[in-house]
């Protein structure tokens, strides 16, 4: 019989009122091939952060190897160097202190462009990458596959073509929420 080797039990997290991950429950056996696969902003970075032990549960039960790293009920929480757990980053050309609309506009502003023009511009292309609402968000406060919508945009403004109008892609671009994402501006879902 197949160990578990990770186990969540009605894990939530929270970002304000967002709740990012909501009551998710789930358990990986030894040599398992677990995925998870969702539209942006559904919960997979965070999910995976916790997993590591970068961010902390607001309620539930993470297990690794059937012992408790995070149960806040019961004020555990097993600090990231002590999982023996590995984590490959999501990396994208953002400025982390910047809001999304900072970002975007800064390639304009080097560019000398008008502040009208600047607003226009980044309204413009954050419309055609399905982040509209939030142009005054930090840059980090996103999720992995938003984060990556914003370093697209930061490319796109300072052509006169929206994203819509690219048609080649390097294949290290290619993202896996257009996969499962029904079309720009769908809602969220949850893990």
């Amino acid at each position: 019989m197949a160990q578990t080797v990770l186990e969540f039990r009605q894990v939530v997290k929270r970002f304000g009122t967002v709740a990012a991950v909501d009551q998710v429950s789930f358990a990986i056996q030894s040599g398992e091939i677990f995925t998870l696969l969702g539209p942006s902003g559904c919960g997979k970075t965070t999910t995976l952060r916790l997993v590591a032990g970068l961010e902390e549960p607001d309620d539930g039960e993470i297990l690794v190897s059937g012992i408790p790293v995070a149960t806040p009920r019961r004020n555990v929480f097993v600090a990231p160097d002590k999982r023996e757990l590995g984590m490959v980053f999501q990396s994208y050309a953002i400025w982390p202190h910047l809001t999304v609309f900072e970002n975007v506009a800064f390639p304009l502003r080097v560019r000398r462009e008008s502040a009208d023009a600047v607003r226009q511009r980044v309204h413009q292309v954050l419309e055609s990458v399905g982040l509209a609402g939030l142009a005054e968000r930090g840059a980090t406060q996103l999720s992995g596959g938003q984060q990556q919508r914003v370093d697209e945009a930061g490319n796109s403004s300072a052509t006169k073509k929206t994203q819509a109008d690219n048609s080649l892609c390097d294949p290290r671009s290619i993202r896996s929420d257009d996969v499962v994402r029904p079309h720009r501006g769908s809602s969220p879902g949850r893990v």
